[in-house]
């Protein structure tokens, strides 16, 4: 078997075998669910009679904040506990490494209050299962913390099975379109560019039987038959390669895959039918420059060309998808990191707030500039519109409840220096001040088609139909801020929102259906002084700022001014660190999926020994002369490396100019499938992602072609 065709075979096993293994590694993962979840009843055991509550866990690896989804405690009552009994799972939700001390503290949130216990010890058991009990505390915890308490409902390890399925299982469900076609387009890259190089091989075979009576039929099938051959040989190389791996690496591991490995029967029919299918298309391709070669070509002895536009195509189309992936993950993550415009920091203290008397205990905070108090409130958007999706129904096994697209209405009393695309914020300032009027974001512009003059009509319930008058749009990415600082979801409405809507405490106060007694300050908005900020830094500058607004309320679970006794956390969101936080977690979900097409970059590759060996035999009768008149043999090797080189950038190129615009299509179809009404459309290339993916791509590239270009120059050249 000549060279191209052992790369492309390789090339086609290796596409196969990474859809095969993978899909075969999650059904293998959830093969295990039953046995795993007896493990489960026998490690964390919880009496039949036991009470339980979900709680939040406020809990700050490092003194910083949690970005993201809040850690969840599923907590049920032991007998003879002294203190709280938990799972390293708890901790693992968030990858949380150091756990805290035996003794310590922990805060738990809940709807009516904050609470603390005392860790008392862990269960070994690590891996996180949504709803199982995760935290133990006493019976006495019960009357101890005002939550609403359920009976546990036990359930057998067959029942329990589901909550196993691994995420990863999920993940790759998601991925797997990606998967298949990348794997797809490198078995058709690695094929094109196979049978462009035999064509050009044996251009003066195929010229001579066509002398002899080949029709074009003929040469069509002569390369159908080659393109089919190397796809069935790739095929069955890479599912038993595949296969093989898998059982071996459940066999060094039985103590995690104690039910053995499970073949992926939708992994091996999926590749097993898209094989013939890129064979057929590379043949097609191929067709083309078969049909090309004349019948008098076969007298005319003239030494094969060199065919790099194959491999040209093959190593645009891999990094291409590399790009395509940055470009879509970016360009999707672009709209939720927080606007500069929005102040330094957002302070939330819940779950049951303070009065305004306390707020103006924090009037002379130092390094603070300015602070003001935010009060939030979700009114329902008229004419009601149901909401869809997530947020659209009840929870806490409460019975569902219709909820509708509604706006957040943030009152303060001063309005930050947001960039205004309608209206000018002195304006604006003093028409919230005189009247019901507002300012809303341009994604809520843009989701309702209202600007500046027009009316926003809200549904307050119990009859109440207020008008706000819009007095400016402003440009800002708000999603991520109201999120972490749990601005939104307040009082059973939903998560969801069309976007705030800045507006006095007077409209606040007219479209809140509650008694003003009831109401309590939960928010507080701020800015730093900048020599506090550039001396301290945005970390320590915002745990300074928390300490001294927990003494200046007294504590967390002081007495406030009425002489009532609260429980709240108090938890300082610097916009900045929410920043960060959003583009950590936008790379490592772009990254896992980015990792699919590199894969693929490096499977491409192989495609280059194929082009050099082309490269040489073309090149023989040059390289012959180029000894005779002293080139060693390191310096042709040079000449074959830099072809290689030279290909991989052209790649490279070409790659950038396709992935960019299709990484921005794919973006547009995500954006317009999303919840976020008015999602504001950004298109970002990642240059210097892009660039670190280029030279990777290159070192690829050289690896291959380095080894093959000595190997080459090695043999006689006459």
């Amino acid at each position: 078997m000549k060279a191209r065709h052992i790369c492309a075979v390789l090339g086609i096993a290796a596409a196969a075998g990474a859809v095969v293994f993978t899909q075969s590694l999650v059904a293998t993962n959830d093969a295990q669910a039953v046995a795993i979840a007896e493990r489960l009843v026998k490690a964390v055991p919880v009496d039949a009679d036991a009470q339980t509550v979900q709680l939040q866990l406020d809990f700050r690896p490092d003194g910083r904040v949690l970005q993201g989804p809040p850690m969840m405690a599923h907590v049920a009552t032991r007998p003879g506990l002294d203190g709280a009994l938990v799972t390293k799972a708890l901790f693992a939700q968030r990858r949380v490494k150091n756990l805290p001390a035996i003794g310590d503290e922990l805060t738990l949130v809940g709807r009516k209050g904050a609470y603390r216990v005392k860790l008392a010890g862990y269960l070994d058991w690590e891996r996180p299962v949504r709803g199982y009990p995760n935290m133990f505390l006493p019976p006495s915890a019960v009357a101890d913390i005002d939550e609403e308490w359920q009976d546990f409902k036990p359930a057998s390890p067959e029942e329990l099975a589901p909550m196993f399925l691994s995420d990863s299982g999920r993940n790759m469900d998601r991925a797997k379109p990606l998967l298949l076609w990348a794997a797809a387009l490198t078995a058709l890259c690695l094929l094109v560019n196979t049978l462009f190089l035999t064509i050009e091989s044996r251009r003066m075979e195929i010229a001579t039987l066509r002398i002899l009576g080949m029709t074009r039929g003929g040469v069509a099938k002569m390369v159908v038959r080659e393109a089919l051959a190397l796809a069935a040989v790739g095929l069955a190389l890479g599912v038993g390669g595949a296969i093989a791996a898998l059982y071996a690496y459940v066999a060094c591991d039985a103590v995690t895959f104690p039910s053995g490995a499970a073949i992926g029967a939708k992994g091996v029919m999926a590749v097993v039918a898209v094989a013939p299918v890129v064979a057929v298309f590379g043949a097609l391709f191929a067709l083309k420059p078969a049909f090309a070669v004349r019948p008098l070509e076969a007298a005319s002895g003239r030494e094969p060309r060199k065919r790099r536009l194959g491999m040209i195509i093959a190593f645009a189309c891999g990094f291409g998808a590399f790009v395509a992936v940055e470009t879509w993950g970016t360009s999707l993550t672009k709209p939720f990191i927080p606007s500069p415009e929005w102040p330094d920091a957002i302070v939330s203290i819940l779950p049951g707030g303070v009065s305004s008397f306390d707020i103006e205990h924090l009037r002379n905070l130092k390094g603070v500039k300015r602070i003001g108090e935010l009060q939030p409130l979700q009114v329902n958007i008229s004419p009601l519109e149901e909401l869809k999706g997530f947020g659209g129904g009840g929870r806490g096994g409460r019975a569902p409840m219709k909820q509708y697209r509604n706006a957040l209405l943030l009152a303060s009393a001063w309005l930050p220096d947001f960039k205004f695309s309608q209206g000018d914020r002195e304006s604006a300032e003093k028409a919230l001040a005189e009247g019901d009027n507002c300012v809303i974001t341009e994604m809520m512009a843009r989701a309702r088609k209202i600007g500046v003059g027009d009316d926003l009509v809200l549904d307050a319930g119990r009859g109440l139909v207020i008008s706000l008058k819009v007095v400016g749009v402003v440009d800002l990415n708000w999603h991520m801020v109201t999120s972490r600082a749990l601005v939104r979801g307040m009082n059973r409405m939903p998560v969801n929102t069309d976007g705030p809507v800045f507006v006095s405490f007077d409209t606040l106060a007219a479209c809140d259906a509650r008694p003003q007694d009831f109401v309590k300050m939960t928010h507080v908005w701020l800015d730093y002084e900048p020599e506090f900020l550039a001396a301290n830094g945005v970390f320590p500058a915002g745990r300074i700022v928390e300490r001294e607004i927990v003494e200046s309320l007294g504590g967390a679970w002081g007495e406030d001014s009425d002489g009532e006794i609260h429980g709240n956390t108090v938890r300082l969101h610097s916009r900045d660190e929410i920043a960060e936080g959003t583009l950590a977690h936008g790379s490592d979900l772009v990254g896992a999926m980015a990792r699919v097409p590199f894969i693929f970059v490096a499977v491409i590759s192989l495609g280059f020994v194929a082009m050099l060996v082309a490269s040489f035999e073309s090149r023989r009768r040059e390289f012959a002369v180029l000894r005779a008149v002293g080139a060693t043999r390191f310096q042709l090797a040079k000449v074959l490396v830099g072809e290689a080189l030279a290909v991989a950038l052209a790649g490279i190129a070409l790659g950038l100019a396709l992935g960019a615009p299709l990484g921005w299509l794919c973006t547009t179809g995500t954006r317009a499938a999303m919840a976020n009404w008015g999602l504001p459309a950004t298109f970002v290339v990642p240059l210097p992602t892009i660039a670190n993916g280029a030279l990777f791509s290159v070192v690829f590239a050289l690896a291959v072609a380095v080894p093959a270009a000595l190997t080459l120059v090695r043999r006689p050249i006459r």
